[in-house]
């Protein structure tokens, strides 16, 4: 059975994983965590006979591989999809100031050509409510629907009638970018939450090997020992190389 035969066969169980119960990796990559579990699966072999003995289900082990390919796949859909999602994300910061800038701007003239009209000037100044998104391209349609309306006026005033065109077709542009800005974001946090279960169904198996490793084998340190993180330990070695090197420089100091 291939990867994608894994995450196939799994995808129901990690996403019956409850909202309360999923965990989301903490200071370590999730490439080095799956190394870890691949290590992990093939040292505790010899201690099969204890770590059963101890009443640890093997078939829990035996499930090792699957659980550990469906987190590598399910890492790479999210990854995959946060690629797509800041591209989308690109394009709409790259358009939006332009049409920020255009409402604007057609609200500033109206409001001049307008400035004796207090029902013109009411319905203008509508078009000024709102900071979301969906408000501005709302705002854009509504100027160019309220331009083409008072067009012989706008044209009498030397004002740029072309800006309404502009306003129309930026404010469906920005429409569909945006539809699909949401689109992509709800696809990448479901992404992101199927990645998550599946690494919680990996740690639930990798965290229940462990616990029956560090009883099982407390008196066996050379064996014990490959149970325990490499990251985790080299985490502690740098950070406590740290915490001595600052003790000694702020010993220096007093001695100073």
């Amino acid at each position: 059975m291939d990867e994608k035969d894994f995450y196939s066969s799994k995808i129901d169980v990690i996403s019956a994983i409850p909202d309360d119960k999923i965990m989301s990796p903490v200071n370590m990559p999730v490439s080095v965590y799956i190394q870890e579990a691949e290590d992990l699966f093939t040292w505790c072999q010899p201690d099969k006979e204890k770590l059963s003995a101890n009443g640890l289900q093997w078939e829990l082990v035996e499930d090792l591989p699957a659980r550990i390919d469906t987190l590598r796949e399910a890492q790479g859909r999210w990854e995959n999809s946060d690629l797509d999602d800041l591209e989308v994300e690109r394009l709409w910061s790259e358009k939006l100031p332009a049409a920020q800038e255009l409402r604007k701007d057609l609200i500033r003239a109206m409001k001049f050509v307008f400035y004796n009209s207090t029902s013109r000037l009411d319905k203008i100044e509508k078009f000024s409510e709102g900071f979301s998104s969906a408000a501005m391209i709302q705002s854009l349609r509504g100027l160019a629907l309220f331009g083409k309306d008072h067009l012989e006026e706008l044209k009498a005033s030397k004002f740029d009638v072309t800006k309404l065109d502009k306003a129309d077709a930026i404010s469906r542009e920005l429409g569909s970018l945006l539809g699909a800005v949401h689109a992509r974001r709800a696809y990448c946090s479901d992404s992101l939450k199927i990645r998550n279960q599946a690494y919680t169904h990996l740690r639930e198996a990798i965290s229940e090997v462990k616990r029956h490793a560090e009883y099982v084998l407390c008196d066996e340190p050379a064996r014990l020992k490959g149970y325990a993180s490499s990251h985790g330990r080299k985490r502690y070695l740098k950070s406590r190389n740290k915490k001595n090197q600052q003790d000694n420089d702020n010993l220096t100091d007093t001695e100073e």
